[in-house]
């Protein structure tokens, strides 16, 4: 593969060198053969970056940019020469009771700025050395690369397993899954299970002690996150509804087809105590290392809530706390990126294996389970109309014409942080949403918006359940409900991150992790869908808001043809 390594230096000329830098970047990956909607994404944390790096400048330097392809990724890295600073939130401070009320309120600007800059996750790292303020920003053409390896694997596998079942001798088909087949997904999926605990602790603690700072927004943080809150129940109860309604699969029909006898025999009892008041009495644990071995979701979760919540109340100490976190968050979200790269052999290897084990009515199950999450996933998108016309008293189908290229932009990249710029432009230039409430609500919402991503959490591990026999009692969903709201709150920016989360709520349900097999193979095409939700939900309570507080274009909104905002 063809290594490409460009680098160029910027005097610092204020305005213009940002500019500059952007000017050069599109260039270069332009001359990469880089997507269009990549660069645009790019350009835009080029550019707020920069304005970030800048203001902690030395008089004297330059700004260096290095742009390196290499394994079918590129990354950009930005230096400049300046003082050690929080690349997220550094020494901000709110004194207005409502930040959004001051036209040009610098620290505003920089909570909006550092939201924007969060919801990048892994693609983003800020470090300091030699004096120097560093950042590296992954384009993600990876990502592209391993959602196409996925889908062709999707169809080796199924082939492959049809061609073992219909032309091999039943001695050659147990040699296959015997020494291959079954040992690459086990290894897989215990690696999967290394990751699942310390993901979702760092990952909510780090989103908690987050909100700490969000919350002194103002009346519009409040408003955009009361609504994402709304829009995350209103999705499970959906989602919940819709898998009662469908009931995909016989129960307990795929105990007598897996091929690992202890995934059989760690399937509980009925006789456990699943009340709700053993529900809620337990979810403190008695010690806090025990959750972690135990794999107790629940716990772990609250273990994350209090102290994520601790972090922002401890005064001096709470900064380096936060960067301690953010650091162990970062490095297992980087671990889990390492393991997910092997999702196409994965996918590969489960679905050869689940085309040997299933039969026609199994496989009927699974795309019944997945075409229920769809079917959900579009009354979803129809709620969100209903909000746009209850709430802000405006024409939905206004708002899903102007912001259908918003949808299939998400629907093509199945990434909430690559579809903000088009979702961002839609909002001002289509939709007329002030940048106020735009700024601050798309980035936010790539963060801690997650609808799709709960319909599919909700149904699948419903799924699973039922397929391994597991009841579910009315506190079973209680808790699993808490669970699944709170999963979205934190969900892991990496690709993969559905399925961590999905190993989570199969542990609190008592479902072998191993039945995460049986979906791997159809989660990526079920991910396009739900990210499109994830996104539209976004885009929705962005309007919802800017309604609310008189900052929509009314105009711009209900007009026919296309209008720039000035």
């Amino acid at each position: 593969m063809k290594i490409t390594n460009q680098k160029r230096n910027f005097a610092i000329e204020g305005t213009q060198t940002i500019s500059d830098c952007i000017e050069y970047v599109e260039t270069v990956l332009t001359g990469m053969k880089v997507p269009k909607k990549l660069i645009v994404r790019s350009c835009l944390v080029v550019e707020e970056a920069l304005v970030e790096l800048l203001a902690q400048k030395k008089a004297e330097g330059e700004v260096r940019i290095q742009i390196r392809r290499l394994f079918g990724d590129a990354s950009i890295m930005i230096s400049v020469p300046g003082e050690e600073y929080d690349p997220y939130w550094g020494n901000m401070k709110f004194t207005e009771t409502d930040a959004f009320d001051a036209e040009e309120d610098e620290e505003r600007d920089r909570a909006i700025r550092a939201i924007l800059l969060k919801s990048y996750g892994e693609d983003l790292k800020f470090s300091y050395k030699g004096e120097k303020n560093r950042v590296r920003i992954m384009v993600g053409l990876e990502g592209q690369s391993m959602l196409k390896k996925t889908f062709m694997v999707l169809l080796l596998g199924i082939a492959f397993g049809l061609l073992l079942k219909l032309l091999i001798p039943q001695a050659g088909v147990e040699a296959v899954s015997t020494y291959f087949l079954t040992p690459v997904k086990t290894m897989f999926m215990h690696a999967l299970q290394i990751v699942i605990a310390p993901v979702v602790f760092f990952s909510i603690v780090a989103c908690i002690a987050q909100f700490k700072d969000l919350s002194e927004l103002g009346r519009i943080g409040v408003r955009v996150m009361g609504l994402y809150f709304l829009t995350t129940i209103i999705a499970v109860t959906v989602a919940m509804a819709a898998f009662s309604i469908a009931t995909p699969g016989e129960p307990g029909f795929a105990l007598g087809m897996t091929l690992d006898e202890s995934a059989v025999a760690s399937v509980p009892s009925t006789d456990v105590d699943t009340s709700l008041l053993s529900t809620i009495v337990n979810i403190i644990p008695s010690n806090f290392l025990r959750p972690f071995l135990e794999a107790n979701t629940l716990q772990i979760i609250f273990l994350a809530v209090i102290v994520g919540i601790a972090v922002g109340m401890i005064g001096e100490h709470a900064a380096f706390l936060k960067k301690f976190f953010d650091a162990c968050n970062s490095l297992f979200l980087t671990l889990t990126t390492m393991i997910t790269k092997f999702i196409p052999l994965a996918v590969f290897c489960s679905l050869s294996l689940l085309v040997l084990m299933m039969d026609g009515k199994s496989f009927l199950a699974l795309f019944g389970a997945s075409g229920t999450i769809l079917a959900t996933v579009f009354v979803m998108i129809m709620v969100y109309g209903l909000l746009i016309l209850i709430l802000a008293h405006l024409n939905p189908f206004t708002f899903f014409k102007k912001n259908r290229n918003g949808m299939l932009t998400s629907f093509t990249l199945s990434s909430s942080s690559a579809a903000m710029p088009t979702n961002m432009d839609i909002c001002v230039n289509k939709l007329g949403i002030s940048p106020k409430v735009s700024s601050f609500s798309i980035p936010l919402g790539a963060t801690v918006n997650m609808d799709g991503t709960t319909i599919a959490l909700t149904i699948f591990s419903l799924f699973l359940a039922r397929a391994y026999g597991v009841e579910i009692t009315p506190s079973t969903l209680l808790s699993l409900s808490v669970t699944i709201i709170l999963l979205a709150l934190g969900t892991p920016g990496v690709p993969g991150a559905g399925l961590v989360c999905v190993g989570v709520l199969l542990t609190q349900l008592h479902v072998p992790v191993e039945a995460i097999g049986m979906i791997i193979g159809i989660y990526p095409f079920v991910e396009m869908f739900t990210t499109m939700s994830n996104t539209t939900g976004d885009v929705a309570v962005s309007l919802i808001v800017a309604k609310q507080e008189k900052l929509l274009d009314l105009e711009m909104y209900n007009s026919k043809e296309k209008k720039k905002a000035s």
